[in-house]
């Protein structure tokens, strides 16, 4: 066995948690990774998040906009559009629509999401 794991959108649970309009799934994380984080998630729309981000982040925006705020600079980012921020960068991700991305984030360690040690479905590999 390789130890690569594929995760299939349908197994996984994309429902905002409590009242936030965000949710975050890293499926590498410190259950699987001693090194690196990442995975998918959804700004819902009416996200409005202040952050300083603690290690560095990759963001590829596959669906909607949204804009990443940094004091008086705006950047906005839609499909296609990839993000790379620095550690330690204060910022605000707002969406006023549901904005679908993929994450890197390193190190891992220092990533409120990525440091939890999580186990998500997997889907087992197809015989040759």
């Amino acid at each position: 066995m390789s130890g690569v794991k594929l995760f299939r959108r349908e197994d996984q649970d994309f429902s905002y948690k409590g009242d936030s309009p965000d949710s975050v799934l890293a499926f590498v994380n410190a259950g699987n990774s001693d090194t690196m984080g990442g995975g998918f998630g959804v700004f819902g729309a009416g996200t409005d998040m202040e952050w300083t981000v603690t290690y560095d982040e990759f963001i590829f925006v596959h669906s909607g906009q949204f804009q990443l705020k940094i004091g008086d600079e705006v950047l906005d980012a839609g499909p296609g559009d990839t993000l790379w921020i620095p550690k330690d960068t204060p910022l605000s991700y707002v969406a006023e629509e549901d904005v679908w991305f993929f994450f890197a984030v390193m190190p891992a360690t220092a990533s409120p999401s990525a440091s939890i040690p999580n186990v998500y479905p997997d889907a087992p590999a197809r015989p040759a």
